[in-house]
């Protein structure tokens, strides 16, 4: 009795997959042809990187709008940032360009996936401006501090649900930032959320990690112990003290909890199965 069942859904998924075959064999072609720009973007040889960047980021505006584009995975686009989140409702992609070792690009497209396979595209446009010790700030797609996003994290409270972006920027050949912010959608657009982190005194915007270029730090979400855990930075020496491209980590750890709607800075966890 089972087989005629079986037989029904093989016809179903059969004849769903023929009526998406153009569509996706459009995106797979999309993907081929960004995968040759990015290429081109990244090689050596290349004497004039702005046509690149325009021919990359028409080709995005235009694929990522369009249908089918939030389901594909687009794994072969291996040279850049592309985080989802959990509810699969947000996609960013980011990327960057260094002009000289003290000043770097960003560029950014932001998903937001909407009913019938719907999808809206935001640009994610650097501002240019410096981030370093930044706490409090307005931010936008359209007034953004650039950074590449490598982690997304989906956050539920009172019926909202927040988007925690992890990402990092190479600031100069001194130092290099980490932050922390986050984002909801609104009214289908993406919004910067404002003091949703706790840091014992004041409420602020977002986490900014500084540290110096020659040392890696880690800033990641440990699902064991529910927190966005990192390591704590301490000056070389005191007389470095603020002086953050000569900071480093000091072997212990510091975390973000998410408690009654907010970020709250945990001191001194025991996060002794970090990697």
């Amino acid at each position: 009795m089972a087989r005629p069942f079986t037989i029904l859904i093989s016809l179903f998924f059969a004849v769903s997959i023929q009526a998406q075959k153009p569509e996706y064999l459009a995106l797979v072609k999309s993907e081929l042809h960004l995968q040759e720009l990015f290429n081109q973007l990244y090689s050596d040889t290349l004497s004039d990187m702005e046509p690149v960047l325009d021919s990359i980021r028409a080709v995005i505006n235009l694929t990522l709008s369009g249908p089918g584009s939030m389901d594909f995975p687009w794994s072969g686009l291996n040279r850049i940032g592309i985080v989802t989140s959990e509810d699969k409702r947000v996609r960013v992609f980011t990327w960057h360009v260094m002009d000289d070792p003290d000043h770097y690009r960003y560029f950014g497209f932001l998903q937001v996936s909407l009913k019938k396979r719907k999808v809206k595209l935001y640009e994610l446009k650097d501002n240019g401006k410096a981030q370093r010790g930044i706490m409090k700030l307005d931010q936008s797609t359209e007034e953004w501090y650039g950074k590449l996003y490598y982690q997304v994290l989906s956050n539920r409270y009172r019926r909202k649900t927040y988007y925690t972006l992890l990402g990092m920027d190479f600031n100069d050949s001194r130092s290099t930032i980490k932050s922390v912010e986050v984002i909801a959608i609104q009214r289908n657009q993406p919004r910067f959320v404002k003091e949703l982190f706790f840091n014992g005194r004041d409420k602020v915007d977002r986490l900014v990690l500084e540290y110096a270029d020659q040392v890696a730090i880690s800033v990641r979400h440990d699902p064991d112990l529910k927190m966005i855990t990192f390591d704590h930075l301490v000056p070389f020496h005191p007389i470095y003290k603020n002086n953050f491209e000569f900071y480093g980590p000091d072997g212990s750890y510091d975390g973000l909890e998410f408690s009654g709607g907010l970020w709250t800075y945990r001191k001194d966890i025991d996060a002794r199965n970090i990697d």
